[in-house]
C-alpha cells in the first residue's frame, strides 16, 4: 500500500518558514514557486513539495 502524503496548512507551513500566512496567499497569486492544493475551500502544501521548494531555494552566504 502507497504511504499517503502530509498535507500542511497555510498556517503550519507559514510557522515553519517564519513567514504570515498572507505571504503564501501572495505567492499563489504571484505564481511564486509554490505547489499549492486546493481541499475544499482551503490550500494545502504537501511536506514533499514544501522541502523540495526549500531544497531549490537554498542560497550560500559568501564571506567577504
Amino acid at each position: 500500500m502507497k504511504d499517503k502524503e502530509k498535507l500542511l496548512s497555510l498556517e503550519e507551513v507559514a510557522g515553519f518558514l517564519g513567514i504570515k500566512p498572507g505571504t503564501l496567499y501572495q505567492w499563489k497569486w504571484l505564481k511564486i514557486n509554490l505547489r499549492f492544493i486546493k481541499v475544499g475551500r482551503s490550500l494545502r502544501v504537501s511536506e514533499k513539495d514544501l522541502n523540495e521548494f526549500i531544497k531549490k531555494n537554498k542560497t550560500r552566504l559568501r564571506d567577504k
